[in-house]
């Protein structure tokens, strides 16, 4: 029987999915074993995998065909503190070590109970997107940004798929 907490997770990630095909007219889909095979503990077994092999366990959620070099991670927490970005989180650093790919561009799409929904991203996807500047985000540890998710994909979708495609 699935955890609580992991059917939180999953339904978080269904949502995601759905959220992302309906902005850029393609299938989303969730990964199916969402990190058991390659998270956690079992981190070497992606050394061992083939592209296509990776293609389809990389991160929480497939992408479409046409956005091959996109990666998404999912995290769907009670709590967060978001004061502690002023310092050190651990528990953001794992979630970006998480959702970092060598060679993709990475998405981590938190939600945090009664806080809302967040996207955080590296400093080269926020060069790329202009309309940022005057947007409030954060920045953690100089390199990484954290902005509300309501309407991110949507503003930002030409350069996504220009970024994201092969």
């Amino acid at each position: 029987m699935t955890s609580p907490q992991k059917a939180k997770g999953n339904g978080f990630e269904r949502v995601v999915a759905k959220h992302l095909s309906e902005i850029f007219d393609g299938n989303f889909a969730r990964v199916p074993t969402s990190g058991a095979m390659t998270g956690g503990i079992n981190a070497d077994v992606l050394e061992r995998l083939s592209d296509s092999q990776k293609l389809l366990l990389e991160g929480d959620i497939i992408p479409p065909d046409h956005m091959t070099r996109l990666k998404i991670e999912c995290k769907a927490h009670k709590s967060f503190s978001f004061a502690k970005i002023y310092t050190e989180n651990k528990q953001l650093d794992d979630w970006i070590s998480q959702a970092r790919g060598r060679h993709k561009i990475w998405f981590l799409i938190f939600k945090i109970n009664n806080q809302g929904t967040y996207v955080c991203f590296t400093r080269n996807v926020f060069k790329t997107c202009d309309e940022l500047k005057g947007v409030n985000y954060m920045v953690y540890k100089k390199y990484y940004y954290i902005t509300p998710m309501d309407g991110f994909f949507e503003k930002h979708r030409t350069v996504l798929l220009h970024l994201c495609k092969d």
